[in-house]
């Protein structure tokens, strides 16, 4: 009887030596593979997310005072003080201690926006800093409004007596405004006149500005209540019943030639109430929550969880300790920094654009303050 012949125990140690060493390497190269690939989508939504906020941001900056008088927008106030709500805040249209009784192209709003907020990991309670986000409002005006016939708000007066007769009407307290319909056929074919929009009053006497809270037929209605807390405040300075013109005593004669224009007020805040663990960069369309049930003018996302993603990508790279050497993760890169360096350029001619306007220095600085911190955050990019 032959003696059978196995393997010995220092080859079988040998033997599971090699293979955990192998299963060992395959894993970490596994592990390396996903931290990567999790690494290169993270850093891609980034990109992605950083876009689409700069595209937004500067088509608008590219915009702001379009339309707009050089003094800015009257708003409705005593004469020293205005108490009309300022979007993305829960204060009032003021800056540096100062309060605005007319709106400007550009608003910048340090530390006027929602509080810091995050999640604590452990407990999940949520943990609500002691600093205040910042926030910029962007004033323009709507050069895209026409009616069926390719006629605009803004080129022709309300009422008019000829070239061409206008029998449009104003009401003295501004409660709604009758546009003749051979002159403008509401509510016109682009982006029709709605609940939500901001309509400037402006002839010689000054401008003011209302919010839509009503639209049936010819007539835009100017209901008191709005959001803004524009309409129908019974003030005499700043409203509309002040751009009419005063005779003897005091007594309101009517308007001299008065034309409107739809306007957008554009918000820039970041939102960290909503959902603490992914804060969101917001965009928001003049004011929100009107009416309760279907509101006209939603806050709109526009760079998704755009700080959560900032967050992930760097612990992720801090992780992985490598440079991402794929020519497309280096071209990403380089578009990145070319858009960075595009919104840097147009940030500075809005900048030079308001700075040669009376009265804007404070926002031309605050403009080119915002383009150092772009051209500061993004040195990182130039480094790889």
């Amino acid at each position: 009887m032959k003696r059978q012949r196995g393997f010995s125990l220092i080859e079988v140690l040998v033997a599971i030596s090699i293979l955990v060493t192998v299963v060992g390497l395959s894993i970490g190269a596994l592990l390396q593979a996903q931290s990567t690939a999790k690494m290169v989508s993270s850093e891609a939504n980034t990109q992605e997310n950083l876009r689409a906020g700069m595209h937004f941001l500067v088509r608008d900056l590219a915009q702001a005072g379009e339309g707009i008088p050089q003094g800015g927008i009257s708003i409705p106030n005593t004469g020293t003080t205005s108490t009309i709500n300022r979007p993305g805040t829960s204060t009032t249209f003021a800056y540096a201690g100062s309060v605005f009784t007319a709106l400007p192209p550009i608003l910048p709003g340090s530390g006027l926006g929602p509080k810091v907020k995050s999640v604590n990991p452990t407990t999940g309670a949520v943990m609500i800093g002691t600093a205040n986000t910042d926030i910029i409002n962007i004033l323009y005006a709507d050069n895209t409004l026409v009616d069926t016939h390719g006629y605009n708000t803004y080129t022709d007066p309300v009422a008019s007596a000829s070239n061409p007769v206008c029998n449009g009407v104003i009401s003295p307290t501004g409660a709604f405004v009758t546009l003749d319909a051979n002159c403008f056929t509401m509510p016109g074919v682009t982006n029709p006149i709605a609940v939500g929009n901001l309509i400037m009053f402006h002839n010689q006497t000054g401008t003011a500005i209302e919010y839509v809270t009503g639209v049936a037929g010819q007539t835009i209605t100017f209901g008191s209540g709005d959001p803004a807390g524009l309409n129908q405040t019974g003030l005499t300075t700043g409203s509309v019943y002040a751009l009419q013109t005063f005779g003897t005593g005091g007594v309101a004669t009517g308007f001299p030639s008065t034309s409107i224009t739809r306007v957008w007020m554009v918000t820039y805040y970041l939102d960290s109430t909503t959902n603490p663990q992914k804060p969101m960069l917001v965009r928001q369309v003049n004011y929100p929550n009107y009416p309760a049930a279907a509101p006209a003018n939603p806050p709109q996302q526009i760079a998704g969880d755009l700080v959560h993603e900032l967050l992930v990508h760097t612990i992720e790279k801090a992780r992985s300790g490598k440079r991402l050497a794929a020519e497309e993760q280096i071209a990403g890169d380089r578009e990145l920094r070319d858009q960075r360096r595009v919104l840097i350029d147009r940030f500075n001619a809005v900048s030079n654009r308001i700075g040669r306007a009376a009265h804007f220095d404070l926002f031309a600085a605050h403009v080119n303050l915002a383009a150092g911190w772009l051209q500061r955050a993004g040195e990182n990019l130039d480094e790889r």
